[in-house]
């Protein structure tokens, strides 16, 4: 689902659209339009070092990355100017809308008219590593002395090796808060009501019932599609894991980590996936479960919950902080509260969350460009110190103090973001060009700290204790698959996806439909569920 993050994580109460790509000729690479550029040769400024001085020509390198609909994309961002004074590097930045960027993305792949630089899905790079369209880093890594580092302290990221070779520089998190697909419900209404809170699953229907009958004209649990999940996989993905089973790799193939075998399973498979299947089914049938829930945009999802239409969602959490602000200008008394973890009528409880950072996100360099060396040691500068404080926070002594983690934004800035509408600390990101939304490798959350509420302070403990009490469990990265097994693979996705999103919402949303579920599963797996379950394994093993 970062999520992760891919799926994203917010952290608080939480890109203006720079262009609309008419063409993503590159004026570094080495097309005939580039040979007047790149030339400028800047090292690599390792972690506490300074910047290379201002040559007499930039590096001039083309960027894209979708824009978040929260966190506008602003050309000349503070970011942007910082990078272009203290690195000489010309950032020609390229955004699309979210909704649209995959699309965009997967055609600029396929006809090899890639921006320089571009954020890609670990996906992407797997299906598209032997096409020769992304440059292999793996010669270069000595000469990135901060991606060295970070590799070393996060080893997680050789997972995103494709034999044996790295192709893409990973969104990792310097420090950031514990969220992630987390129970939230309406804390006023079931006071209002005289309920108290579930803590089963089963309580939690019981209370959508009166929710609804108090509320007609409400659909208590609402869901989005998001993270490059369907509406319907995001549902599902987080139910079917507290209920004992799970849906989806991060990366969206139909299998998903168990954490009690440590071994990849199938999931619709198991007895606990259609339990929650049939839990949805009853919440659908009852009016309880958004209608749409497989096509709402976060938009219209934002909507419902701001507005009081719904009162529930099982979503990233931090999305609450802002909820709560818009609620309580109608209402003081009106509270999103996150639930303790809820137990299944099967005994389970947990719940996912999110990975340090977002592993299954990199930016990949168009293996045309010009002087690779040259792009990959400035690419390196963003997981150093001075490059996790521009991209961050912005500049020191003028924006923020401290150092080496411990990073605080000046009182003027707090003071002049702290009131913007909608979120003080997007608004804060969009017009420096920092963070994860932003140009930000190597994020770290604490410039979202004197943005954030109580409540989000609160949900971030009770989340760090269910992490360390094993209740609350983050999601896992793909391990690396040979040439053969992508193959395999993409061949399997193929057939199993699309039988899958013709089939999985009618035993959500059709009555009766479930007692067909056996035939179904058993269709799946002809299909190659097995066999996509076995090339995880086996890959699993060999990281092992």
């Amino acid at each position: 689902m970062k999520a992760k993050k891919g799926i994203m994580t917010v952290t608080g109460s939480l890109l203006l659209l720079s262009s609309v790509l008419s063409g993503c000729g590159s004026s570094s690479t080495t097309s005939p339009a580039s040979t007047n550029n790149a030339s400028t040769s800047a090292p690599a400024t390792t972690a506490g070092a300074a910047s290379t001085p201002a040559a007499a020509q930039p590096l001039s390198l083309t960027w894209m990355r979708y824009e978040h609909p929260s966190q506008a994309i602003v050309a000349n961002s503070k970011a942007v100017q910082e990078i272009a004074k203290r690195k000489n590097v010309k950032l020609n930045l390229q955004s699309v809308p979210q909704s649209n960027y995959d699309d965009k993305k997967k055609t600029l792949i396929a006809t090899n008219t890639l921006p320089d630089i571009m954020l890609v899905k670990q996906d992407d790079i797997q299906n598209f590593a032997d096409s020769g369209t992304f440059l292999d880093l793996t010669p270069y890594l000595d000469k990135m002395p901060n991606l060295k580092k970070v590799i070393s302290q996060q080893p997680e990221i050789n997972k995103n090796k494709i034999d044996g070779k790295l192709y893409g520089f990973p969104l990792v998190a310097n420090w950031q808060g514990v969220g992630g697909q987390l129970s939230m419900i309406r804390m006023d209404v079931l006071d209002k009501l005289g309920l108290k809170k579930p803590t089963t699953y089963d309580e939690l229907y019981q209370v959508m019932k009166k929710m609804k009958e108090a509320n007609p004209d409400s659909y208590p649990f609402t869901a989005r599609a998001a993270n490059g999940l369907t509406g319907t996989e995001n549902l599902i993905n987080p139910i079917s894991f507290a209920f004992g089973s799970g849906y989806t790799t991060f990366n969206g193939t139909k299998v998903y980590y168990e954490p009690k075998d440590k071994t990849y399973k199938f999931g619709p498979a198991m007895p606990e996936f259609k339990e929650a299947i049939t839990w949805l089914n009853k919440l659908y049938k009852e009016k309880l479960l958004d209608p749409d829930y497989a096509t709402a945009t976060s938009q219209i999802w934002q909507e419902k919950l701001n507005s009081g239409k719904s009162f529930y969602f099982q979503d990233n959490n931090g999305f609450a902080s802002t909820f709560n602000i818009n609620l309580q200008k109608k209402d003081p008394n009106a509270k999103f509260d996150m639930l303790d973890t809820m137990t299944t009528p099967s005994g389970a409880k947990r719940n996912l969350i999110y990975a340090l950072g977002h592993l299954s996100e990199s930016y990949v360099i168009n293996a045309k460009v010009k002087n690779p060396e040259q792009v990959v040691q400035f690419m390196d500068w963003f997981y150093s110190q001075e490059g996790i404080e521009v991209t961050n926070f912005g500049v020191k002594g003028e924006d923020f103090t401290g150092e080496n983690g411990d990073y605080k934004l000046t009182d003027a800035v707090v003071n002049k973001y702290k009131d913007r509408q909608p979120s003080a600390f997007y608004a804060l990101q969009s017009e420096y060009g920092t963070g994860y939304l932003g140009l930000g490798l190597n994020n770290d959350d604490h410039a979202g700290l004197p943005f954030n509420t109580k409540e989000w302070v609160d949900w971030n403990n009770k989340a760090s204790k269910g992490l360390a009490a094993g209740e609350n469990v983050q999601f896992v990265n793909d391990p690396p698959f040979t040439k053969d097994e992508r193959e395999k693979l993409k061949q399997i996705r193929t057939q199993l996806d699309a039988y899958l999103a013709q089939n999985m919402d009618k035993f959500i949303v059709t009555d009766g439909a479930l007692k067909d579920w056996d035939n179904f599963v058993k269709q799946l797996k002809s299909k190659g569920a097995d066999d996509i379950v076995k090339i995880y394994n086996d890959a699993l093993a060999r990281v092992k």
